[in-house]
């Protein structure tokens, strides 16, 4: 009697449950994949790329079938919030942002000071991780929105929504996500790096040329301002500096010909503050760093590689200094250093977060090449300069 007084109650219960009647089925979202925020005529417009996530599982599982089709939609208002809603309008199903990747700026909109205010919105929205890019653009939203990745894999996969992996084979300029660019807004010397978006034609498929993204320019943003777009030949100092850094190719300037190629990787850097009695905050950087030999067309030494290689990057990193210190952009981050390794002396000599940056900031620049491999051994060229073992006697 018990027992079925027990199972009474318990379907009694079962009826009363609601279950998931209110969920939300996957299959029945839109997700959005990247946002695009442009500015003119003192209004904002907002472009948005939708993905068909059902595709990417099937290209997981072998199923075939396109994968990098996408479709953007563009809307305008007085506020960011208001274009979003104008956007909600038009879509046919409920619009999800919790696998938002990427928010690419405008010149325009970066300079009508649109960032800040749209990362905090995004900080704050409910859906939304830390873990989507920023990124800057001179060219069209979105023709860089509809830009395909190359081998028709995912746009998931792609440049904008996964920087990482390409960046872990040339680390140039580091992706910023939210949380490091609030980090940067908020610390000395409150200043971010974006890199710059523009479209390539590199490649070339079947049917045509070929539409890809390049990255080799970055924008620097203070106060909600932009300060300046740095090119690619002050890019190269910068990015011996960066944590991130992984491993890249070194142009070796003194040569007319690119007749040595060289990989660098497994860098370590210190960046050490000295205070001089008089108050001068100057810095002391040591740089330690390994490179292998990919390329070389004539004999060379062992000491002079070496030499050559550490003259290359210390022209980098002076040459990148300099032009950033005229703008008043720390792009080695110092201030950041004295701010945590002197605290006392930042406080006295930092204006806005930013120490003063003069022409002899830097007090030395250390570099220790160690040159760990040249491919099979020789550094000199496998082809053309041995000699004919046959003629020997």
């Amino acid at each position: 009697m018990k027992k079925k007084k027990l199972c009474l109650l318990l379907i009694v219960c079962s009826l009363l449950l609601s279950g998931c009647w209110d969920a939300n089925e996957p299959e029945r979202l839109v997700y959005a994949n990247g946002f695009g925020v442009d500015y003119k005529d003192g209004k904002v417009i907002v472009y948005v790329q939708i993905i068909n996530l059902g595709s990417l599982a099937k290209a997981e599982s072998g199923a075939g079938g396109s994968t990098s089709k996408a479709d953007v939609g563009r809307a305008e208002g007085h506020t960011f919030e208001e274009a979003i809603f104008s956007l909600y309008h038009t879509s046919d199903r409920r619009m999800y942002l919790g696998h938002l990747s990427f928010v690419v700026f405008s010149e325009q909109a970066i300079k009508a000071g649109m960032l800040e205010h749209i990362a905090d919105f995004l900080d704050r929205y409910r859906e939304t991780r830390y873990r989507m890019y920023f990124f800057a653009t001179k060219d069209s939203i979105k023709d860089i929105m509809l830009v395909s990745p190359i081998e028709n894999i995912s746009l998931a996969f792609s440049k904008l929504s996964d920087p990482h992996d390409n960046y872990r084979q040339s680390s140039f300029i580091p992706p910023i996500d939210l949380r490091e660019l609030i980090i940067n807004f908020d610390e000395p010397p409150h200043q971010a790096q974006l890199p710059l978006l523009q479209i390539s034609k590199k490649w070339t498929a079947q049917d045509g040329p070929k539409k890809e993204l390049l990255i080799e320019k970055a924008a620097i943003i203070s106060d909600n301002t932009l300060i300046s777009i740095l090119p690619k030949e002050i890019m190269n100092g910068a990015r011996l500096t960066n944590e991130e850094f992984i491993r890249d190719s070194l142009y070796l300037s003194k040569r007319r010909n690119a007749d040595v190629s060289v990989l660098i990787y497994d860098k370590k850097l210190k960046i050490k503050p000295v205070v001089d009695k008089a108050g001068k905050v100057r810095f002391d950087i040591k740089l330690k760093i390994n490179a292998n030999i990919q390329m070389v067309k004539e004999q060379e030494t062992v000491n002079a590689l070496k030499k050559e290689i550490s003259q290359a990057m210390r022209a980098e990193v002076y040459r990148t200094y300099h032009f950033t210190r005229k703008q008043k952009i720390d792009i080695f981050r110092l201030s950041e250093t004295l701010y945590r390794d002197d605290n006392k002396t930042w406080k006295k000599v930092q204006k806005n977060g930013l120490v003063p940056l003069e022409e002899d900031t830097i007090k030395s620049l250390s570099i220790n090449v160690q040159l760990k491999n040249s491919g099979k051994m020789e550094l000199g060229p496998i082809i053309g300069q041995q000699q004919d073992r046959g003629d020997q006697k």
